[in-house]
């Protein structure tokens, strides 16, 4: 898949404003070939969200969830290494909580079970680790 990928992008005229834009949630085994000049020529390390990301993340998923009592704030101070997507999760656990329970409304509680079943996808060691692994690729390719 990679060398085909390579080949349309050698083969490729200029078109002037055309911008190539690829992301991965995995750039640890991004083959390295693509980072050489000429092809994908910047990377950009997108960080786990802060306290304030993962408030504005939770709020858009719970924009049309009936909430009860439910901190935001709080649920955000605490979720440090979640990312979009776990947080996404969270909020569906705790619905999903609420529902087995036959209540409409998502409160506090449902809150707490889910975050005893949902868990962060991002930890320290993996940041250092894309840190690590992007400052080295950097450095054979540019």
């Amino acid at each position: 898949m990679t060398d085909m990928l390579l080949t349309e992008m050698d083969g490729m005229e200029e078109k002037g404003d055309v911008v190539v834009i690829a992301a991965s949630n995995r750039p640890d085994i991004i083959d390295p070939a693509l980072l050489r000049p000429g092809r994908l020529d910047r990377l950009i390390l997108v960080p786990a969200p802060d306290i304030d990301a993962r408030k504005k993340v939770l709020e858009v998923h719970t924009k049309e969830m009936p909430l009860k009592d439910v901190d935001l704030d709080y649920i955000a101070s605490i979720t440090d290494g979640f990312s979009g997507a776990d947080l996404e999760g969270l909020v569906r656990e705790a619905g999903m909580n609420a529902l087995r329970e036959g209540t409409k409304l998502v409160e506090m509680r449902h809150f707490s079970y889910a975050l005893e079943e949902v868990e962060p996808s991002i930890s320290e060691e993996m940041i250092r680790e894309y840190d690590r692994n992007i400052r080295r690729e950097i450095e054979m390719y540019h």
